[in-house]
């Protein structure tokens, strides 16, 4: 190759593909994901909803709410051949940034808060798919854990939450299913862009994980390619239409790189292009779409979890029932943005129940008049009113967060106006992550849908009905107010600086801890039938543990029990105020599907990792002597086993100094490099954005309002609350000027980058 060769293989080719040369070189294809294939032939920067035909599985919220390893890898089998049967190589899934807060508005592509469950799901996940020779390109890695200014935030952590809370489920993806590629997030790291960030990429990915696959840069997150090139990138997507090209060349001439540096990213790339070349063709190209619907629909099931049921539900067969509420017609069963795709047309859950034989009267809500009718004679005949609910697309999306975790007004005053008249009121909702729920104490039952994909409305007929059996558990803490949340102080604060104060304290580690009391626990789900545990036995064997205990099914219906396995520290202090580590971690789980009478042994073994922490001294995760309660529950606080075993490491004192602030909750302490300042009028490069720019100049604010409303006129007859108006308005506004260049296929270039830049600096 000569050096033209070499530099244009650093960049994309178009949107969704590698480098080819007219032929000469081996490629591979992108799509978005995580929950179904967004495969566009044109990528349009402010129409991300023009995709091809594809099944809507359940986002990875609701995967993650099954807690079942089998399920995620089914779930990559399927999504597999769908990207087979599209010519997609690599699919761009799954998502496992951590849930830091409810308010983040991509949770819904997220597993979990808790670091162990979301690696766990995502190795089956990345094993589904890449068996069967798909390949997955794991992502944001790492920090990116809120929408709001992500392309120009700061995420600043210490090295020990960094490790446990952070990095973990990307450590256990990479040594465990090795994905063929890994995404650099947006933003930066302790002052420093992850796609620049030699510490991420190069000493943890390729030293410490000894990681051999390929690191692409989110859609636009390459910044000075030089610099990313050197920090150990190998792909910078998407097309930058000749503008890296220009800057590598430069980078070259100047000694910022060398040619080694180069030969080596290309030769990632080319090394896993030539498989999917040579494979390609071998694919099936059949698909049958409505096989693919019946595995949403049994998917669906799974992962939705029934919170509180005061024994109304299951519902009588064919009994008469009051439906309440937009969402039972209009379902919301997949999140907004980048992972938004095109699928078929399928019946709701009006349509559903009437087909089992259900007398339905529905109101959507908008006629409050009806509504007050409907709930008098709720009440008088005593007749169910299923009140459905849910964060709308408005609220929950890619490139914005939720400003509180409560449900809209109109909603819960809707609620309130049925529960006033004393009716018996279930709850159906349906969201991407935790929120407030009113009035809990007053309603007979809850399900929580999450958001489960096409099959959502027969899967929610069917758990109502009693046809299906919820066995879905919380993978996320349900908090009682937005002030009970960790990083409540913390969350998309209005510096770009965003200060991850809470440490490893992060959802559960922090209520079960701090004893915060909250609405439904981690780990937290009923089912319709019993479970009864018995023979709780633990075999030491060196440095690991089988916890082995039998499960029977005692109730009625035929079931699946999530055991659920922590381990508990008395060592969490280091003095009566200063608290080290979580009080308990989970450690190991797994899911058991039982007839009516039918018993089960489980086995679970914990690792030597089950009694470690990070040593910021040793730089690795070390085992702290000490004795432990491993325990066996059915979510966080409700234990039903326990037993102490004593571990051999180091003293607590020895991995803990007193003095080190960054290893306390709520007493954050961080170098002055850590931090981001601001550029102001003078100092604005291309590496700033035009809302910050447009503060300083009138000819910036100009153009802004232009692209603005080339955006709305190409969404022409959306609302500004729109997400795909949303989302692209807030990317102009909030992306770099340089990710500009390569995001708006051209429209934007060089050029007008620097005069634009110029202006503001006058």
């Amino acid at each position: 190759m000569d050096i033209n060769e070499k530099v244009r293989l650093f960049n994309g080719q178009g949107a969704w593909s590698t480098y080819s040369g007219e032929g000469k070189f081996p490629y591979f294809t992108m799509s978005d994901g995580p929950n179904g294939i967004r495969k566009q032939t044109k990528e349009n920067y402010s129409q991300i909803n023009k995709s091809q035909l594809s099944t809507c599985f359940p986002s990875s919220c609701c995967i993650a709410s099954s807690w079942n390893r089998s399920m995620a890898e089914k779930v990559g089998i399927a999504l597999a051949k769908e990207a087979s049967f599209l010519d997609v190589d690599v699919l761009l899934a799954p998502g496992i940034n951590i849930k830091r807060s409810p308010l983040c508005g991509r949770n819904f592509e997220y597993f979990s808060e808790d670091p162990f469950l979301t690696g766990q799901l995502a190795v089956s996940y990345v094993k589904g798919l890449q068996d069967s020779g798909v390949g997955c390109c794991v992502k944001h890695y790492a920090c990116n854990n809120q929408e709001t200014r992500r392309q120009v935030s700061n995420s600043i952590v210490d090295k020990r939450t960094l490790h446990e809370i952070y990095l973990y489920p990307f450590e256990l993806v990479i040594k465990h299913s090795s994905p063929v590629a890994i995404m650099a997030s947006y933003n930066k790291v302790n002052g420093v862009p992850v796609c620049r960030s030699s510490y991420l990429l190069k000493e943890v990915l390729r030293r410490k994980w000894s990681y051999s696959g390929v690191v692409i840069s989110d859609w636009g997150a390459c910044l000075n390619p030089g610099m990313c090139l050197k920090a150990g990138m190998d792909l910078a997507m998407p097309d930058s239409n000749g503008y890296f090209d220009k800057k590598l060349k430069e980078a070259l001439e100047q000694g910022q790189i060398n040619s080694d540096d180069l030969e080596k990213a290309n030769q990632r790339v080319l090394t896993q292009a030539s498989i999917f070349s040579s494979s390609r063709n071998k694919r099936k190209k059949l698909i049958n779409y409505n096989e693919q619907h019946k595995l949403a629909q049994d998917f669906a099931k799974e992962g939705a979890v029934l919170l509180k049921n005061n024994g109304v539900l299951p519902l009588e067969p064919k009994s008469r029932v009051i439906v309440i509420g937009e969402f039972a017609t209009h379902m919301k069963f997949m999140g907004q943005g980048s992972s938004h795709i095109n699928c078929g047309k399928y019946p709701d859950v009006v349509d559903c129940l009437k087909k089992k034989g259900f007398k339905v009267q529905y109101e959507s809500g908008n006629n409050l008049c009806a509504v007050k009718e409907l709930a008098r004679l709720a009440f008088a005949k005593n007749i169910p009113v299923l009140f459905f609910c849910g964060l709308p697309e408005s609220v929950e999306g890619e490139g914005f967060d939720r400003k509180d975790i409560n449900l809209p007004g109109e909603q819960i005053k809707l609620l309130e106006l049925l529960l006033k008249t004393g009716c018996n009121v279930t709850m159906v909702s349906f969201s991407g992550s935790a929120f407030a729920i009113p009035h809990q104490k007053e309603l007979n039952a809850i399900l929580h849908m999450y958001l489960c994909g096409e099959g959502c409305g027969q899967a929610c007929a069917d758990l109502l009905s009693g046809d299906a059996n919820p066995s879905g558990r919380l993978a996320e803490t349900f908090p009682v107010k937005n002030e009970d949340v960790p990083c409540y102080k913390d969350f998309a604060p209005e510096t770009d600086n965003v200060e991850y104060s809470e440490g490893v304290f992060v959802g559960y580690r922090y209520y079960n801890t701090f004893e915060v009391p909250v609405s439904y626990e981690f780990g937290w789900g009923l089912s319709y039938t019993t479970f009864d545990y018995s023979d709780f036995c633990i075999t030491p064997y060196g440095d690991t543990y089988l916890v082995s205990f039998n499960v029977k099914n005692t109730g009625r219906y035929a079931g699946a029990e999530v055991c659920q396995v922590y381990v508990e520290t008395e060592n969490y202090k280091l003095n009566d105020t200063t608290y080290i580590r979580p009080k308990k971690e989970l450690k190991g789980f797994d899911k058991v599907f039982l007839d009516v009478h039918e018993q089960k042994t489980v086995k679970i073994v914990l690792d030597k990792r089950a009694f470690t922490v990070y040593s910021v001294k040793d730089e690795d995760f070390v085992s702290v002597q000490g004795e432990y309660n491993i325990q066996v529950c059915s979510s966080v606080s409700n234990v039903i086993f326990q037993e102490k075993v004593s571990v051999n490491g180091k003293e607590l004192n020895q991995v803990f100094d007193a003095g080190d602030k960054t290893n306390v909750f709520s007493v954050p302490e961080y170098t002055k490099e850590m931090y981001v300042q601001g550029h102001k009028k003078g100092s604005f490069t291309t590496e700033d954005c035009l809302e910050d720019l447009s503060k300083e100049s009138i000819t910036v604010r100009f153009f802004l309002g232009i692209f603005t409303l080339v955006i709305r006129l190409m969404n022409f007859g959306k609302s500004k609350d729109d997400p795909v108006v949303k989302i692209a308005i807030n990317a102009i506004k909030e992306n770099p000027l340089e990710s500009l260049i390569s995001t708006s296929g051209g429209a934007i270039n060089e050029k007008l980058c620097k005069f634009l830049v110029k202006r503001a600096n006058r």
